[in-house]
């Protein structure tokens, strides 16, 4: 039996230049090149191929000649793609690898110019992310990410805002051409940041109306109570400075890591401005909050309700259910199971099985189903209750998972 660490053995490589685009003095080609593999893991393949894996490695020319693109180590780039920007004022290059490159176009008279490179980011392993800061209303869009794989079908042409945040760690003005590199990470700025440090995995939360700041969620370890504290953390990109405004997990409704969403943040925090003009983030003073409801669970990837879900609640919140499904259904007879720290319930409506429970020491509710449509026809009715400010006493207070 031919062991695992064999099984990639590599048997031979193709590549084609093709596909090439050029604006102003810059061309962008790319070569594809494929790994053809052994199956050496199944002993009776008798060294059988078993398919191959194709990875695009992209070229950028200005006036004919090769860019030079190094690595920190001072050793050619690789680059996985590479992607004219198209809002910026003269022909400019975003080239993504390990390390992302811009490279302009530094022409100030006919004939002669050169081809400039910055360094956007260093290295940063084998995945790359940038994402629009202002493309949604101003707000940031969607995270794009890029790995060493076959990305030549991809456009040649990058646009959608003026602000560009690149691996998290730096903005690209498209505009002007400037780079703004931050630090959340290093101990000093931990430091000046209370010990909050930025969520891993966590989504951007907010970009400021001045579009001077980036806001992120923040957490640090509570020890005597043995949970997270939250905050978000307001980064200054230009500046290169950092703030934290602490927040309250149930006084902002804030239960799931998905809560910290750009309609959380409009309702809870405020943007203001100093004296000297600058954009200060800051908690939105309520003396009444709005209305605790909701959430609903899905699969990956998909747009199809599996659970309705209520947190925190008593266990009161059982009852309430309940009695306002009879009302809404009276065809339900459900059988009910009290047992120590949770009650649940299964009912049938309209041939099909629903089962609902609170547990206390998650202090949630939880409706399920199969019917996928039933279910959130149930629910969605159930929280515009909720929206309206019933059965509001029976919510309590918790802080996050």
């Amino acid at each position: 039996m031919v062991t695992l660490t064999s099984f990639l053995a590599l048997l031979g490589c193709s590549s084609d230049a093709q596909n090439q685009v050029t604006r102003g003095p810059f061309t962008i080609g790319y070569t594809l090149e494929r790994d053809y593999r052994l199956n050496l893991y199944n002993s009776n393949a008798n060294g059988k191929l078993i398919g191959s894996h194709a990875t695009s490695y992209f070229k950028v020319n200005y006036q004919g000649k090769r860019v030079a693109l190094t690595t920190t180590e001072g050793k050619k780039a690789q680059i996985w793609e590479a992607r004219f920007l198209g809002d910026a004022p003269r022909t400019a290059i975003l080239a993504t690898g390990n390390s992302i490159y811009l490279i302009t176009d530094d022409n100030r008279s006919a004939g002669a110019g050169q081809a400039r490179v910055t360094t956007v980011t260093t290295a940063g392993g084998e995945l790359s992310s940038y994402q629009w800061l202002d493309s949604d209303h101003g707000q940031p869009g969607r995270e794009q990410t890029r790995t060493p794989m076959d990305n030549s079908g991809s456009s040649r042409f990058l646009s959608g805002g003026r602000y560009l945040l690149v691996n998290d760690r730096s903005v690209l003005d498209v505009h002007n051409l400037t780079n703004h590199p931050f630090d959340l990470i290093s101990e000093v700025v931990i430091q000046q940041s209370d010990g909050f440090v930025r969520v891993s995995g966590s989504q951007l939360v907010s970009f400021s109306p001045g579009k001077t700041q980036l806001v992120f969620l923040g957490s640090r370890p509570n020890q005597q109570s043995n949970r997270l504290e939250y905050a978000l953390l307001a980064v200054d990109f230009v500046k290169n400075h950092t703030y934290v405004v602490p927040f309250r997990a149930s006084a902002t409704h804030f239960i799931w890591m998905s809560d910290a969403t750009y309609d959380w943040f409009a309702t809870y925090f405020d943007w203001t401005t100093d004296r000297q003009g600058k954009e200060v983030l800051s908690l939105h003073p309520y003396t009444q909050h709005p209305a605790w409801h909701g959430k609903w669970d899905q699969y990956p990837g998909e747009n199809q309700p599996i659970r309705y879900e209520l947190k925190p609640v008593l266990p009161g919140m059982f009852d309430h259910f309940m009695n306002w499904a009879k009302k809404q259904y009276p065809a339900i007879e459900p059988t009910i199971n009290r047992y120590e720290g949770m009650v649940s319930a299964k009912f049938t409506l309209n041939g099909s099985v629903f089962n609902l429970y609170v547990r206390g020491d998650y202090k949630s509710l939880g409706l399920e189903s199969t019917d996928q449509v039933l279910l959130k026809t149930i629910g969605d009715q159930f929280d515009r209750e909720l929206r309206e400010g019933r059965f509001q006493d029976a919510f309590a207070e918790m802080d996050p998972d």
